[in-house]
Formats: structure tokens, C-alpha cells, sequence
């Protein structure tokens, strides 16, 4: 079944050796915590070597402005274990604008801080230690002509970034964990592999600097759902093509793109990003 989601890849294969596993709940929140170690494992589940968080939400949390500030947060932690005391980042927001469902990555990083310009005109007006930080769209291939691969890996190279931070739109293969099931990982991804879309894949590997994936599953595949159901979709080779998404999408996203670019917020600017915000905004 196709899942962009190590927790669902583990559920439909326990029994691998070379992976480590805990899960800790929290304010509602269950958090779990995949660390797959061995190239065996890794092929056994399909996901490169890396560590894979995975926080899942009651369902309507992301619309709770209460439920989102713990969840923020809660991510934030995460993300700083991965990579801490950053000194400079590049957040990338990937996925098509014009299509609601792969919308998320530009709604996030249109919502991230961005300091790398203050730093070089009017750097007196950030707080001592503030992170350089850029933010960039990187729209699909199939409006630029060009690899997402080529545009981010360009960008790396001119702005030499500690980290690369890669927001994107995922694929499950569980209806319940559309909206309120988020992952990130230190092992980077392949635009699209969730749908069957495969893009050369956006590393540590691929940008010569560490990176750091998250994002939220917002579409499954038609044939994944017949499947689980026990139905056959041979009938009509089209399902195959088919993804489905919820109809409150819009809200989805809306919703789930503050969780994610306040807790890269958190994650960069600490305690500062309260006050940077009414700087910056």
C-alpha cells in the first residue's frame, strides 16, 4: 500500500530486526519514535536509515487553537532533538499552490520568519544568536521544467545553510490519520513517492548539509482504500489513478500549515519568536 508514513509502514510489518521503536503519550497526543538502523531494515520497510517521529492528534485538534499550541510544541521538541543550536536554515516549502491537497509545504513556509535579509541590511534589530533563515516555494516540475532537486540543491549551494528544512503535503494509507497525523524525519524524501510520483530524492545525501522532512497526510489512494476493504479494483483499471482527499481540505490545510511553521518557528527562534513575529510581520 502506498504510505509516505514510517508508523503505517511499521504497522503492516512488525516483526523487522534493525529498527528501534517507543511511543510516549502526552497531552493527548501519542508520539512515537521509529529509528530504522540497518540497511536490511531499511529495505524491509522501504524508508532510508533515519530517525522517523510521528505525533498523532485527536481528531478536530489542528482546529483547536489550544490543541494546536501543544502539538506546535510538542513538534518543535522533536525537531530540535534532530537538529539543535542551528545557526542557519533554508526552509523549503514543496507541492503545487494551485492544488489544495499539495498546498501545504508553500502555505508553511509563507508562514515561517525569514531573517538572512535582516541579518545583511539592519542585523541591530534581531536578538544576539538569531538564526539565519530563508524561505522558498519550490514549485513541481511540471510548471518550472525543472527538478525540484535542481532548484533546492542550487539554493544550498549559493546559501550554504546549516540545515534544510523540506515541508510537504504526504500520502497515507490510513483514512483516520488524513489531518491529524504529522511525521518528520532526518532521512529527507522523494517528492511525490507517496502518490507514485517519483522525484529524485531531496537528502543529506543529495544537499551536502543535513535535512529535515515533515509534513501531514492529506490524500490516500482510491485503490489503497478498495484494498483495505477487502475489494477487488482490477475491474476498472482507472482507480488505480485515482486519490482521494477530504472534502473539508481547505480548512485542513489552512489548519495544519500553522501547526507546522509555528513549531519550525519554535524550533529556530526558541523564546525569541514572539518577539521577532511583531518584528518581522
Amino acid at each position: 500500500m502506498r504510505t509516505d508514513l514510517a508508523k503505517e509502514s511499521r504497522m503492516d510489518a512488525e516483526n523487522i530486526p534493525g529498527i528501534a521503536e517507543e511511543t510516549e503519550y502526552k497531552g493527548g497526543l501519542e508520539i512515537t519514535r521509529i529509528d530504522v538502523l540497518t540497511k536490511a531494515a531499511s529495505e524491509q520497510l522501504d524508508k532510508p536509515i533515519g530517525r522517523y517521529v510521528s505525533i498523532v492528534s485527536p481528531a478536530g485538534a489542528f482546529m483547536d487553537q489550544k490543541a494546536r499550541s501543544l502539538i506546535a510544541r510538542s513538534l518543535a521538541a522533536e525537531l530540535h532533538e534532530m537538529a539543535p543550536d542551528v545557526r542557519s536554515a533554508l526552509v523549503i516549502g514543496l507541492g503545487n499552490r494551485y492544488i489544495t491537497a499539495d498546498a501545504l509545504g508553500t502555505k508553511t513556509a509563507e508562514y515561517v520568519l525569514v531573517t538572512r535579509h535582516v541579518h545583511l541590511h539592519m542585523k541591530e534589530l534581531l536578538p544576539n544568536g538569531t538564526p539565519v533563515v530563508a524561505s522558498f516555494c519550490a514549485n513541481v516540475l511540471g510548471v518550472t521544467g525543472m527538478e525540484t532537486a535542481e532548484v533546492v540543491s542550487a539554493l544550498t549551494q549559493k546559501i550554504q545553510p546549516e540545515l534544510v528544512i523540506l515541508i510537504d503535503s504526504l500520502a497515507a494509507s490510513r483514512t483516520e490519520h488524513l489531518g491529524r497525523f504529522i511525521q518528520c524525519n532526518d532521512s529527507g524524501l522523494a517528492p511525490g513517492a507517496g502518490v507514485g510520483n517519483f522525484r529524485k530524492t531531496l537528502s543529506r545525501e543529495s544537499l551536502g548539509v543535513p535535512v529535515i522532512a515533515l509534513g501531514v497526510p492529506l490524500v490516500v489512494s482510491a485503490e489503497t482504500i478498495l484494498a483495505s476493504n477487502g475489494c477487488d479494483c482490477g475491474a476498472d483499471p482507472r482507480t488505480k489513478e485515482l486519490i482521494v482527499t477530504p472534502k473539508d481540505i481547505d480548512a485542513m490545510v489552512k489548519d495544519a500549515s500553522r501547526v507546522l511553521s509555528d513549531a519550525v518557528n519554535l524550533m529556530l527562534f526558541g523564546d525569541n519568536y514572539p518577539t521577532l513575529e511583531k518584528v518581522l510581520r
